[in-house]
């Protein structure tokens, strides 16, 4: 399998507006398609500067528009925000628009603050998340949405609309534990997250160990990737004091609504230097980004990696540098050692 890149979006406001951030969000997609992109992946979070796009379904849908080739898909929807029928509606009528071109990212919600908008207690999400997951995938499987309800209600109704790809689009997970990348495997889930240190890797072969106990030898081997925030600059110092600078910006969107409510416990993920040190910021010349990324494709076996260039108070034109300086640089050069890689181990 062809190793694969992707970007991950999160809409912060940094220092334009939310109309420009939007605007600006389509060109970019549009010149990561021309670039060799193969997802665009954007993120849901509500009532914070985090994202000014909480309904990531409205980008995609525009986006699919704009696009003719590269995969599109929220990474993740916040299932226990959502009303099953209607989410089924949108990811069959999206799958439609994008000529079956769409991911579905799922999961619980990280932040209880966001979940308690929609009435959501963060002790019932993960059952909430379990129960939508399993009554949405059904009803796109089938064309019916047919369901008793435990923390969701009863439905018996015909969809009027069903996807392009069958059963249904390909899901997609985020996350770097070893227990939801073991259900990953085994449920042939796409898998994405941050390298933390190197202890994504034991997480990679936790995924293949169990999607190879589940799936047949000869079976299409999903996505399982690597994701990092990515700045490229002239030199190594001109991209560090940029990265740190527009990072920082970044940071108190991340942290907003958690200080808001005088939560400090995702602070450590926002911390600057720790991103650089754990590996989940990859900063520099293209040259010295292309041999970090090397590094933890040689020490896990993924076949993909997904980037956020556009973070902060970077400007359009910033992002778009490091966009086009990765698939100059960066691509080729991962893409022929990991066939190194494949090539040695087979």
């Amino acid at each position: 399998m062809t190793f694969t890149f992707g970007i991950f979006d999160s809409f912060d406001l940094g220092a334009s507006t939310p109309g420009q951030v939007l605007a600006d969000r389509l060109d970019y997609a549009v010149a990561a398609e021309a670039a060799g992109i193969g997802h665009y992946h954007v993120t849901e979070h509500h009532g914070t500067p985090l994202s000014v796009c909480p309904s990531p379904n409205l980008f995609l849908a525009a986006l699919s528009q704009r696009t003719t080739t590269m995969r599109i898909g929220a990474l993740v929807h916040v299932l226990p925000a959502y009303e099953p029928l209607r989410l089924a509606e949108e990811i069959a009528t999206l799958d439609q628009l994008c000529g079956g071109r769409l991911d579905v990212g799922v999961g619980s919600g990280v932040s209880p603050y966001e979940l308690a908008f929609f009435g959501v207690e963060p002790e019932n999400a993960r059952a909430r998340y379990a129960e939508t997951l399993e009554v949405v995938t059904r009803a796109l499987t089938t064309g019916r949405m047919v369901h008793k309800g435990r923390l969701l209600r009863d439905y018996d109704v015909e969809l009027s609309i069903g996807p392009v790809q069958r059963p249904h689009p390909p899901l997609w997970y985020a996350s770097s534990n070893t227990r939801t990348a073991e259900w990953a495997g085994a449920n042939n889930v796409n898998f994405v997250g941050r390298w933390n240190g190197g202890v994504f890797a034991e997480a990679a072969e936790t995924y293949w160990n169990a999607w190879r106990e589940a799936h047949e030898p000869d079976a299409a081997p999903p996505r399982l990737g690597v994701a990092a925030t990515v700045h490229i600059g002239a030199t190594d110092g001109e991209a560090l004091a940029r990265y740190r600078r527009a990072n920082a910006v970044f940071c108190q969107q991340l942290t907003w609504l958690w200080h808001r409510n005088g939560d400090h416990r995702g602070d450590a993920y926002a911390d600057t230097e720790n991103t650089l040190r754990s590996g989940t910021a990859l900063v520099g010349t293209a040259e010295t980004v292309r041999d970090l990324l090397i590094e933890q494709i040689e020490r896990a076996p993924v076949n993909y990696f997904e980037a956020t260039f556009a973070f902060g108070d970077l400007t359009a034109e910033e992002a778009r540098h490091s966009l086009h300086a990765f698939a100059e640089t960066v691509m080729p050069a991962v893409r022929a050692a990991a066939a190194r890689r494949t090539h040695e181990a087979g």
